[in-house]
């Protein structure tokens, strides 16, 4: 629970990711997330839409929220940003500022993979930022290793490119360590650039080769896998990385499990990581 807004928040603020409860209803979510202890949640830009359609609408969400504690402070996800037609994408973008309008949500993020050159996706996220801007929104590149944005130097590359103060880049920890693992470019990102972080654990090979079908199925709680969180969250506090510590945990085994044992499970796995500095 939290007396801030979503914007003030830093390293020692938890959010629970939206895909962490796939399939799990926004009262249920919100009622697991208080109770393991969540500062706030990431709520997906369909799921929002979904909801107002179904006949809820923004203030009452918010009062829902407001309730039990909790902020929405994670907007995911805005894809075809970088396309030749952006017309969707900027439907979804003026959501995601509405999102941001009403409850105050930290970060949106974005995910390729663009068209064109860099340059070409670095004016596209430029204008993307601007819009977010008018919003108070920041914006986020995710780098996945199996589109053209693969990893955290390409991400970074774009986004000082387009140099707009509100955006950067997110850090997936399952991305680095089944994606490039290379440190380096990790410790090149300047801290202002690292707009959100996101964690979860696993296994150091595969258990699925489809790295899609993988990243949506195995990841585990902090603790419970093999990499090094601790060492990842140590290099991250010397590089003077301020975002707040968002907790993506998709997996099978857990989907069968209440909504609040999993938030718990996770949380626990939260509290074993080393306190940022």
């Amino acid at each position: 629970m939290t007396d801030k807004s979503a914007r003030e928040f830093g390293p020692r603020d938890w959010i629970l990711s939206s895909f962490s409860l796939m399939g799990v209803s926004f009262d249920d979510r919100i009622d697991a997330a208080a109770e393991a202890g969540f500062a706030g949640i990431g709520l997906l830009l369909f799921e929002y839409s979904s909801l107002l359609e179904s006949g809820r609408t923004a203030l009452e969400l918010k009062e829902a929220l407001d309730s039990r504690g909790l902020v929405l402070a994670e907007i995911e996800a805005l894809m075809g940003w970088a396309s030749a037609d952006t017309t969707a994408a900027d439907r979804a973008l003026d959501v995601a500022c509405e999102m941001a309008d009403v409850f105050g949500a930290r970060h949106l993020q974005a995910i390729g993979p663009y068209e064109g050159s860099i340059d070409d996706a670095a004016r596209a996220f430029a204008r993307v930022c601007d819009r977010a801007a008018r919003s108070e929104l920041r914006v986020a590149i995710e780098f996945l290793p199996p589109n053209n944005i693969p990893d955290a130097g390409v991400a970074l590359e774009i986004a000082e490119r387009a140099d707009r103060p509100n955006g950067g880049v997110c850090l997936d920890v399952w991305h680095h360590f089944r994606g490039a693992k290379d440190e380096s470019l990790i410790r090149a990102l300047p801290c202002e650039r690292i707009v959100s972080l996101q964690l979860s654990d696993g296994t150091l090979e595969p258990a699925d080769p489809n790295y899609m079908a993988d990243t949506m199925e195995n990841r585990v709680a902090p603790g419970e896998g093999e990499f090094d969180l601790p060492g990842f969250l140590a290099m991250l506090d010397e590089i003077g990385c301020r975002a707040p510590r968002s907790f993506e945990v998709l997996s099978k085994e857990y989907s069968s499990m209440p909504p609040v044992d999993v938030a718990r499970r996770i949380a626990a796995g939260a509290k074993k990581l080393p306190a940022p500095a």
